[in-house]
C-alpha cells in the first residue's frame, strides 16, 4: 500500500512552526520568562494538534483501489468504481491526480471544489511515488505522461489591474491580522490566569492563520495574473496555452466569487478513463479575457459562458 499526504506543503509548514514554538518555549524557560514560556507552550500544543490532523489526511493506493480519509474515517473505492482517473496540471504547472466516482462524474464540480475531496471524487497533489504506484497497481491504463511546457508565442499583455486591486485589499488586512495577533500574545504573556492566557493565545493563532491565508491568496493572485495575446493565454509565469489548444472554456460564478476555466480537453474527454493529461488555467473572468477567448479561440462557444 502506498500512502501520500493530501496537504504536504501545509503539513511541513505546520511542523516547522511547532518546532520553532517549542524552541522558543525552551529559551524562555531557560531565561526565566514564565509568561512567554506558557504562551509558547499553548501555541506548541495547538500546532501539534494541527500537525496531527494534517498528517492524518492521507490518500491510499493499493491493489484493490484507492482510499481518501482522515484517521479511521476512510472512503475506500475499488478501481472499477472510478468513472475517471487522470492527471491535471494547473496554473503553476503543479501536477495533481484526479478521480471521479461512478454516478457523480461531473468534471466541472471537481474543478469548483478542488483540491478538496468528497462524495464526487478526489484531487490530490501528484508525486513520483504516487504516480509510480498508480502505474503499477491500477488494472487499466492511465496516461501519466509528463506535461511539457509550451513555448510562448508573441508578446503577452498582462492584466495587472485586478491583481493590483487584490493586493491592495489583502496585504493591509493581513498585516492588521498579524499586528493584532502579536498584541494579543503580548497581552497574554502578562496575565496570570491560565484560562485567559489560553484564550488570547488561541485567538492570536487564529489571527496568524487568517493573515497567512490572506497573504497566500495575494500571492496566488499575483502568480496567476492573466496574460493574453492573439496567439495564446497564460497564468503569470506558469502554464501557457495556445488558443488552438483550448478545447473548453467555462465561467464559474457563485456569491462574491467568479473565475474562468480554460481546459485543453473537452468535458467528455476529461470524464473518461485514460484521458491524456489535462492542462487547466483558472483565472479571473475579466471582460478583456472573455473577449480574447471569444475572438481568438477557434473552439469557443458562447453557450459555455452562460
Amino acid at each position: 500500500m502506498t500512502r501520500v499526504l493530501r496537504f504536504p506543503r501545509l503539513s511541513a509548514a505546520a511542523c516547522l512552526s511547532a518546532i520553532v514554538c517549542a524552541l522558543m518555549r525552551d529559551m524562555c524557560v531557560s531565561r526565566g520568562i514564565a509568561g512567554w514560556a506558557q504562551v509558547f507552550l499553548f501555541a506548541t500544543l495547538a500546532l501539534l494538534g494541527l500537525c496531527f490532523a494534517l498528517m492524518s489526511c492521507r490518500f491510499f493506493v493499493d491493489a484493490q483501489g484507492v482510499g481518501v480519509g482522515f484517521l479511521l474515517r476512510v472512503r475506500r473505492t475499488d478501481w472499477d468504481d472510478l468513472a475517471s482517473l487522470g492527471v491535471l496540471c494547473c496554473n503553476s504547472r503543479r501536477v495533481y491526480l484526479y478521480g471521479m466516482y461512478r454516478g457523480r462524474a461531473d468534471f466541472l464540480q471537481l474543478l469548483h471544489r478542488a483540491p478538496r475531496c468528497g462524495a464526487w471524487g478526489f484531487v490530490v497533489p501528484g508525486s513520483r511515488k504516487l504516480l509510480r504506484a498508480i502505474a503499477t497497481l491500477c488494472p487499466y491504463e492511465v496516461d501519466l505522461s509528463p506535461v511539457r511546457p509550451m513555448k510562448r508565442q508573441g508578446r503577452l499583455r498582462p492584466l495587472w489591474h485586478q491583481t493590483v486591486l487584490y493586493t491592495l485589499l489583502l496585504v493591509p488586512v493581513a498585516a492588521l491580522a498579524f499586528l493584532t495577533g502579536g498584541l494579543m500574545l503580548i497581552r497574554a504573556s502578562g496575565l496570570n490566569a491560565a484560562a485567559a492566557m489560553l484564550g488570547l493565545t488561541m485567538g492570536a493563532m487564529m489571527l496568524f492563520a487568517a493573515g497567512c491565508l490572506l497573504l497566500h491568496r495575494a500571492q496566488v493572485t499575483a502568480m496567476t495574473c492573466p496574460g493574453i495575446s492573439d496567439k495564446g493565454v497564460c497564468a503569470g509565469h506558469g502554464l501557457y496555452l495556445p488558443w488552438e489548444d483550448v478545447r473548453f472554456g467555462y465561467v464559474h460564478r457563485i456569491k462574491h466569487v467568479s473565475g474562468m476555466f480554460l481546459l485543453s480537453q473537452t468535458l467528455e474527454e476529461a470524464g473518461r478513463r485514460g484521458a491524456p493529461p489535462i492542462l487547466c488555467l483558472s483565472m479571473p473572468d475579466t471582460s478583456t479575457l472573455l473577449l480574447a477567448y471569444l475572438t481568438y479561440c477557434p473552439h469557443a462557444r458562447k453557450t459555455e459562458l452562460e
